[in-house]
């Protein structure tokens, strides 16, 4: 499922996933999108609090990269 969810956000870079994670007993929201750059891209991710103000954000160069990362986070719905 990880990997559509990935092959999506590729074909499609306006499309954004969201999903809720719990950290240190706060949900958060966690937004991915993909920006392609040249013959590549990376993986965009920003966290929001509750009032979706912006807490933090990180970038995910590889595809495997992004894989962890939601086999990691995305447990919590």
């Amino acid at each position: 499922m990880n990997n559509d969810q990935i092959d999506k956000l590729m074909n499609n870079p306006e499309q954004e996933l969201e999903f809720w994670r719990e950290e240190d007993q706060q949900r958060e929201m966690v937004r991915m999108r993909y920006v392609p750059q040249g013959e590549s891209g990376y993986f965009q991710v920003t966290y929001l609090d509750e009032e979706e103000g912006i807490i933090g954000s990180q970038v995910l160069d590889e595809v495997e990269d992004a894989l962890r990362f939601l086999e990691k986070n995305q447990s919590v719905k």
